[in-house]
């Protein structure tokens, strides 16, 4: 297919559909003259992974180019590449005071959890707890702020959360299909991390609205 067939089927612009090609994030098709090419549907396959990653999963292009060349990596284990796609879609959050990283690490150590120690995950926790930490009630306040100023505190704030997310990221591993070519499969644990990040957060905004309105009725 020409390149303006690939864009309509992938519903982007020809210009989009260029700039891809210009950076990098969509390899180049077939030559067939001296300014025109041959796509194929491994290229609009391509664009739809791309076209995902951006406008569901809120990636920048810098982030998706990384994702990518993770996934075309044939030495790059799959373990590596759930790694990248774990970093592409963390907060860039500042870095936090040392007590809030002390504090964070200190609950994942609570959790006996196996965490990388650059894992970007530990600084957001970290700039979570930071942020709820500044969180003073105005003087006369009868709704303390959330206490997050030691270990036990921390625990107690953020157990019923871990308690709920871990069955379910245990889940995922354990059904995140092994007998699938390295392609698929990358492509598979690239999407699921990222997109259902997004998916999680909608649930969560969706229960809560729920919950809300039966009971804060208006």
């Amino acid at each position: 297919m020409r390149l303006s067939q690939l864009s309509q089927a992938a519903g982007l612009s020809p210009t989009t559909v260029k700039w891809y090609l210009r950076i990098g994030l969509l390899p180049r098709g077939e030559a067939t003259a001296a300014n025109q090419a041959r796509y194929d549907d491994t290229h609009l396959h391509r664009l739809r992974l791309i076209r995902a990653l951006v406008e569901v999963g809120g990636l920048s292009t810098d982030a998706v180019r990384d994702v990518l060349a993770a996934v075309d990596d044939p030495r790059r284990p799959v373990g590596e590449v759930f790694a990248v796609a774990r970093r592409a879609g963390a907060v860039d959050s500042p870095a936090p005071p040392q007590q809030a990283s002390d504090l964070g690490d200190a609950f994942i150590e609570h959790r006996g959890w196996k965490v990388d120690p650059e894992s970007p995950a530990r600084r957001d926790l970290a700039a979570v707890l930071n942020a709820l930490a500044t969180l003073q009630p105005p003087a006369g306040s009868e709704v303390p702020a959330p206490a997050v100023s030691d270990v036990e505190s921390v625990c107690t704030l953020l157990d019923p959360y871990a308690d709920a997310v871990e069955p379910l990221a245990a889940d995922e591993i354990a059904h995140t299909p092994v007998d699938l070519s390295r392609d698929l499969l990358t492509e598979r644990v690239v999407a699921g991390t990222v997109l259902m990040e997004r998916a999680m957060a909608a649930l969560r905004r969706l229960a809560q609205e729920h919950h809300a309105a039966r009971r804060f009725p208006s």
